[in-house]
């Protein structure tokens, strides 16, 4: 009897000696490891943890990283579009600039065209500018044209109807020494996709025009004139590529011939004639369309937009 009692007495006291000590173990390492665990597996360069000031709580370190890492991709995407891109508020441009840029240059323009104001003869012209351009808007030229003339039913008709020739004068060539200055420029959308600049100008001056009288009597001979001849105009240019334009004026000659003159007789001089001859100022207008094509064919923007 004394026996089993030693014996439980004994298992009692190693059961409780076995709890006493695994408490004692669960204290000093919580999370079940050794103190060289912690030490062979804890990397120094680590901030994880670390970052965590002395003393104070952790909370504040967790949510700063947190903090960093949520604004991270979007300050690093800002980043790389700012340095990845050009663009400005002078890329913004509200007005273009001229599509076209004429100072210093040549424009070689040759046109045809048709007199619009006679109604009994009536003249086609062949002829060139070459002007040159002080500026954008001011330019300088010479002109030189070549008529072919063509008689009007009209012309007939006052013959048979009123039994009456009238007198005419036939324009054979012209120069001309002309100023020009273009005060209006713009521009309109063509069909909704192509930006058209155009211009229109003014332009005057004053030159020649050789003349030669259409005889009543086609048999009798005929004389040639050679008239001053001021001139003023209106038209306008569209701007198709760097170095051509189209171009359409309405210009009027003022050519101060002379006619011949209503008591010619049969078989008179044609000096006689000539000194007889009556002066008169004929307006003749003419509206011609054209091509203009410029020297050099490339330019340069001087200023900023």
């Amino acid at each position: 009897m004394k026996r089993s009692a030693v014996c439980l007495f004994v298992m009692i006291a190693i059961g409780s000696l076995g709890k006493l000590a695994g408490s004692v173990a669960w204290a000093a390492d919580p999370a079940g490891g050794d103190a060289k665990g912690k030490s062979d597996n804890t990397d120094t360069t680590d901030t994880g943890a670390a970052a965590a000031p002395a003393g104070g709580d952790t909370s504040d370190a967790l949510d700063l990283s947190d903090t960093k890492e949520k604004a991270g991709p979007d300050e690093a995407g800002a980043a790389a579009v700012k340095s990845s891109s050009t663009l400005s508020w002078q890329d913004i441009v509200v007005v273009p600039r001229r599509r076209f840029l004429k100072s210093g240059r040549f424009e070689f323009a040759p046109f045809t065209g048709v007199s619009v104001n006679d109604i009994l003869i009536r003249h086609y012209v062949f002829g060139l500018d070459l002007n040159y351009f002080l500026s954008n808007a001011m330019w300088i030229g010479l002109q030189g044209t070549y008529y072919v003339k063509e008689l009007t039913e009209r012309e007939e008709l006052i013959g048979l109807q009123y039994n009456r020739i009238p007198t005419l004068n036939k324009y054979l060539y012209g120069g001309a020494l002309n100023f020009g200055y273009a005060p209006i420029y713009g521009k309109f959308a063509l069909f909704n996709k192509n930006i058209l600049h155009w211009e229109i100008f003014a332009s005057g001056g004053v030159g020649v025009t050789q003349t030669e009288i259409i005889p009543r009597i086609p048999s009798d001979a005929t004389f040639k004139n050679v008239s001053i001849t001021p001139n003023v105009a209106v038209g306008g240019r569209f701007f198709l590529f760097d170095s051509m334009t189209v171009n359409y004026a309405l210009r009027d000659y003022i050519v101060l011939d002379k006619f011949e003159p209503t008591n010619r007789m049969p078989g008179q001089p044609i000096a006689t004639v000539k000194a007889n001859a009556e002066g008169k100022m004929v307006h003749n207008v003419m509206f011609y369309v054209g091509i203009g094509l410029y020297l050099p064919t490339k330019f340069q923007y001087k200023t900023p937009r």
